[in-house]
């Protein structure tokens, strides 16, 4: 009978932790950074499974049910692509934390910085512009930078370069904005692309995750999968350009350091 009361328990030991960093003036990274190194200990080494989602602004109501979704895979982490908010203000990011705190709180939760996010806000409330999710007894190395402005600038590169160049097993790249290709061609960036096509190319990176499009779409960019998804609650986008107007979640399972990749859609 105890055993049944375990999960209950342990996701409100979460939230009283939760609590107490929020009192103390953490940040989402912050917080969830703490949360990640211990769920890596004892996550089976190969096989886990973490989550993709991106573009949740002005659609709480499902946002709720993606992240309610999301929990349901008991993923290592959440990674948002951006876009959680119309313009980025305290207002709007206190809703989104309330909304993420409510629902799952026990598991880490980061955000790439989206083109609609207020700066100040973002890097006070909820974390860096680029960030490196690691674990060594894992093999994963996820990185993502900020190219929120159409751009992938020689410093995002850099950071790209010098943190993929330590990663030893299944490693990723995330950033808010699709690379301009012959599919992808218009609402994209263009500088920095050819050298992030390159990057990809080497070998290193399994897949390449962005959002911005408030769709599912999914192609190969430098040799590797790149995917847009980008429909955890934000108004769909029904014409104008390729791939699925359809409200989802991204599922990336590792098993034996290869990932595979499902789009799960969010029950209406």
């Amino acid at each position: 009978m105890l055993v049944s009361f375990v999960p209950a328990l342990l996701r409100q030991c979460a939230l009283v932790l939760l609590l107490v960093q929020v009192c103390l003036g953490a940040t989402l990274y912050e917080r969830s950074s703490a949360q990640f190194k211990a769920r890596a200990q004892q996550t089976h080494r190969d096989d886990y499974t973490f989550v993709v989602l991106g573009d949740s602004r002005d659609g709480d109501a499902m946002f709720k049910k993606a992240l309610a979704l999301a929990r349901s895979f008991h993923p290592l982490f959440i990674l948002h692509g951006g876009d959680y908010s119309e313009s980025g203000g305290d207002e709007e990011t206190r809703r989104f934390l309330a909304i993420v705190n409510g629902i799952a709180p026990e598991i880490p939760l980061f955000v790439v910085m989206g083109n609609h996010e207020n700066r100040d806000v973002f890097a006070r409330e909820i974390g860096p512009f680029d960030f490196t999710l690691q674990s060594k007894r894992l093999g994963l190395t996820l990185v993502a930078v900020d190219n929120s402005d159409y751009a992938l600038k020689p410093a995002e590169l850099d950071y790209l370069r010098s943190r993929l160049s330590l990663a030893t097993g299944a490693s990723f790249v995330a950033m808010h904005v699709p690379p301009r290709t012959e599919r992808w061609s218009w609402h994209t960036f263009t500088e920095g692309a050819d050298d992030l096509e390159r990057l990809l190319a080497d070998g290193r990176v399994q897949g390449a995750f962005f959002s911005h499009m408030h769709l599912y779409d999914r192609s190969v960019f430098g040799g590797v999968p790149a995917i847009i998804t980008g429909g955890a609650g934000a108004p769909l986008v029904i014409f104008g350009f390729p791939g699925e107007a359809v409200h989802h979640i991204l599922v990336v399972r590792v098993k034996n350091g290869k990932a595979s990749f499902e789009k799960v859609r969010i029950p209406k």
